[in-house]
């Protein structure tokens, strides 16, 4: 892996995110961005990924509450207040006088454009590739703030204005779902920019040393395996074939 000495750390890690990442470059993702897949099909990718994407306040607060502990230092405050912006825009901003609801909202939203009830979406029947992707999603938050940020910020935030501008697009011209349902796309190509901006700041902070970059590659790394194994799974469930690796 060729390395770009000219970009910081934390640019580094979101240069090799949009280069590896699945939602960009996963055959999943490039056959429902072409609109290749039949409705039914996306509406099953969407109950999969509502693993995530229903539980992205607690993801947040894992992130935060994994600052500090019994005796916190200064920095600890400082760090907490500069992720709570994070966590605020997750569980809507509407609650502190903005616009925006919860995204896990929005993409209950984006499933009843598809014809998915709210009762189907909470029941779905997660794929073992899924669960797997979950867990160690969270697990990286837990880790501590230097894995939390490349593992989650740096790893996929930093790719999913992108992917959800490519998305929007998708389902509004292929698969037909009514613009007022994608706010959860138009939200997020708008607002993940200023989350991996922030981030990269924070991770070239507390990458001091040889270790703590190896950290940070090792957690980038984990978290995008992890959300490949859940692109292949859903792939090969949903679509009735290997992906074509």
């Amino acid at each position: 892996m060729a390395v770009d000495v000219e970009l910081s750390f934390g640019e580094q890690l979101v240069a090799e995110a949009k280069r590896t990442h699945p939602w960009l470059h996963h055959p999943l993702f490039q056959e429902i961005v072409a609109g290749r897949l039949t409705r039914a099909q996306l509406r099953e990718v969407i109950k999969q990924q509502g693993a995530f994407f229903l539980d992205t306040v607690r993801h947040a607060a894992v992130r935060l509450a994994a600052i500090g502990g019994f005796r916190p230092r200064l920095e600890d405050l400082q760090l907490q207040r500069a992720v709570i912006p994070v966590l605020v825009e997750e569980a809507g901003e509407d609650l502190v006088g903005g616009q925006t609801t919860a995204h896990a909202l929005l993409y209950i939203r984006l499933a009843e454009g598809l014809g998915i009830s709210q009762d189907e979406l909470f029941a779905t029947e997660y794929l073992p590739h899924i669960v797997i992707e979950k867990n160690e999603l969270f697990q990286l938050q837990r880790e501590g703030l230097l894995e939390a940020l490349c593992g989650g910020a740096l790893a996929t935030e930093s790719v999913n204005a992108l992917a959800s501008a490519r998305l929007f697009e998708a389902f509004r011209t292929h698969y037909g779902v009514p613009e007022e349902c994608l706010a959860f796309y138009r939200v997020h190509a708008a607002v993940e920019e200023e989350h991996g901006s922030r981030a990269v700041a924070l991770v070239n902070r507390l990458a001091r040393t040889e270790e703590d970059r190896k950290r940070g590659w090792l957690a980038l790394r984990r978290a995008i395996v992890a959300r490949w194994l859940a692109a292949d799974g859903m792939y090969e469930a949903i679509l009735g074939r290997r992906p074509p690796h």
